[in-house]
């Protein structure tokens, strides 16, 4: 079967439904343009925040990377590593039940977990779903 488009293990479906786990988060939570640049991100001091933060901060890198030598894989495999690193934030970075400049803070990761996610998958050609 299609490692794209198929619902078990590191797929494009597990791409579209981390990114629609995220819209989710969006909705429950949410929070404006303004409160995301408020967000005082030092209060992300969780080792999972601060492994996502490495994560993300990688992105401009790969997608620098995939460019000059034209492998795709590069970025998938990089989507692959940081939907890996949200699966296992989410329990512990819980943005609904937190005090309020928190949720601030990891809502701003998440929106921009969630838009790197977008652009990544917008590079391979998938659509980055808002629910499923």
């Amino acid at each position: 079967m299609d490692r794209m488009t198929s619902f078990e293990g590191d797929t494009g479906p597990y791409l579209q439904y981390a990114h629609a786990r995220l819209c989710s988060i969006g909705r429950m939570v949410p929070l404006s343009h303004a409160d995301f640049l408020s967000a005082d991100l030092s209060l992300l001091t969780e080792e999972h925040a601060v492994n996502l933060v490495r994560t993300l901060a990688q992105w401009p890198n790969v997608f620098i990377n995939t460019v000059k030598t034209q492998e795709p894989v590069t970025v998938l495999t990089y989507l692959f590593k940081m939907t890996h690193a949200l699966s296992s934030s989410y329990e512990q970075l819980n943005v609904k039940n937190s005090e309020s400049e928190l949720k601030k803070a990891r809502g701003a990761l998440y929106e921009c977990a969630r838009q790197v996610l977008s652009n990544g998958m917008k590079l391979l050609g998938l659509n980055p779903v808002q629910r499923m």
